[in-house]
């Protein structure tokens, strides 16, 4: 009877499969592909004779998705795991050390139920709409990198050959500085222009802005000026001409054409997930956790899924990622190692979003950085991770409880936002000196000279946490 399954998924043609007995010891070994004869091969093969074998995978892409699906939805009952991808390549370096194939990979996955089964996670599937959000959250994501990056090179491409106008601007992406960068990028035309032409041509284009527009205008005109002087005087170089303008014009103007394009697009997305959140969490309760916003609630709603699946917040918090990796041996045990990150990468984005801003709100957030900080000589990331292992906490108890939160002070007693604002400053804001120590870095392989510095540090941060904090 077949026990354990492993199927190694290929990105294109056939998925090799092996199958192990009672006794761990290979029992079959065959390929399918996906299609309606590949899949029922797989289900005759490895059901048959009253097997209801664990069935393992490595996730490649999205070729296990529709094999799952499949499997699942003609036995409700059967066991699907995904493995880590880094466990599968320890393993298979034990079992065969110099070779790789498919065929190595598939048995590799088979024997990790028998060497691994307290750490086997079964394949969670969503419902269509919290998939559908998961998706459409990654997308959006990809879209604001993508915008970010096209900022960045407009940035650099308009400050390097026109240095100070896009500063002379009072908001460098308003609706007016864009018409600038789209189509007013040679300084040398402002200025045989005008400075009244150059008025006329962004106050057309300003949209609701309170400053004084002929004072922003004055200041866009006399940088052209400045850098239009300085071409002049380097004209005879023959490099900057009419022509050197309007190639660097064109091709501004296309980034700025994409970047809108994608910024439309992700306010499209922003637009679908809030509906589909809304439906799926109508309460909204996720919100009115300090931090967690427009972005970030979908986010935690799609990826907890079913708050029942996880048997603790400790499980949770494994599940994304964001506990510490332990190095123990004998009488000695390494401290502050880095996340394990074994969980969706943009949940732990989302918590270190929703954290960054949650502990300048949330005294209890407040009091684990500050606690990470001040007394356990942790750096900034350190004891951000402190603070998102607690926010997932909270995540977790107000979709299990389905209530809304509630901000207390560290002592447990309630208190509204404001009181919680005034806690914060008052308490619990990190000392400069304090920031300034833990930038610092760290002295890797000496542990005698990290002892050191560390006895050298205590004095000093004792001072300093116990200087009284200013409102």
């Amino acid at each position: 009877m077949i026990k354990s399954v492993g199927i190694d998924l290929a990105g294109e043609g056939e998925h090799k499969v092996r199958c192990l007995d009672e006794r761990a010891q290979m029992c079959d070994g065959f390929s399918f592909d996906t299609s309606r004869i590949g899949l029922a091969k797989l289900e005759e093969r490895i059901f048959g004779g009253d097997s209801n074998p664990v069935i393992v995978f490595e996730p490649t892409g999205l070729a296990w998705l529709l094999v799952a699906v499949y499997l699942k939805s003609r036995h409700p009952g059967c066991q699907l795991v995904r493995v880590q991808a880094q466990k599968v390549v320890a393993l298979r370096k034990y079992i065969n050390r110099s070779s790789k194939s498919d065929k190595i990979d598939s048995l590799t996955l088979a024997k990790i139920p028998f060497i691994d089964p307290e750490k086997l996670e079964e394949i969670y599937f969503p419902p269509a709409k919290l998939y559908a959000i998961q998706r459409l959250a990654r997308q959006r994501k990809r879209l604001e990198s993508d915008i970010a990056g096209r900022k960045k090179r407009i940035g650099s491409i308009v400050d390097g050959y026109l240095p100070g106008i896009r500063g002379a601007f009072s908001d460098p992406w308003s609706a007016h500085t864009r018409a600038f960068i789209r189509s007013r990028l040679n300084p040398l035309a402002a200025i045989r222009y005008g400075e009244k032409a150059l008025y006329s041509f962004l106050a057309k284009a300003r949209k609701h802005s309170k400053l004084d527009p002929f004072a922003e205008s004055h200041a866009v005109y006399l940088a052209c000026k400045e850098v239009a002087t300085l071409y002049l005087a380097s004209s005879s170089v023959g490099m900057v001409d009419n022509d050197f303008f309007i190639t660097l014009q064109d091709e501004v103007a296309r980034e700025l054409r994409l970047m809108e394009i994608e910024e439309a697009e992700s306010a499209a997305i922003a637009k679908r997930i809030e509906k589909l959140y809304l439906e799926l969490h109508p309460s909204d309760n996720l919100r009115t956790i300090p931090g967690v916003g427009p972005h970030t609630a979908p986010i935690f709603l799609a990826t907890v899924g079913d708050p029942s699946r996880f048997r603790s917040q400790s499980s949770f918090a494994n599940y994304c990622g964001i506990v510490p990796g332990a190095n123990q041996s004998s009488n000695s045990e390494a401290k502050g190692l880095s996340m394990t990150k074994a969980g969706p990468a943009i949940m732990r984005w989302a918590l270190f979003q929703a954290g960054y801003i949650g502990r300048n709100h949330d005294p209890q957030l407040a009091c684990v950085y500050y606690r990470e900080m001040v007394h356990n000589g942790k750096n900034h990331m350190q004891a951000m991770g402190a603070v998102m292992s607690h926010l997932s906490a909270r995540v977790l108890a107000v979709l299990r409880e389905n209530k809304p939160y509630q901000i207390r002070d560290i002592d447990g007693t309630p208190v509204s936002h404001e009181e919680a604002k005034k806690l914060v400053l008052a308490k619990y804001q990190v000392p400069e000196e304090i920031r300034r120590e833990r930038r610092r870095r760290q002295p890797i392989g000496n542990p005698g000279l990290r002892k050191k510095m560390g006895e050298m540090l205590v004095p000093r941060v004792r001072e300093a946490a116990a200087a009284p904090q200013s409102g």
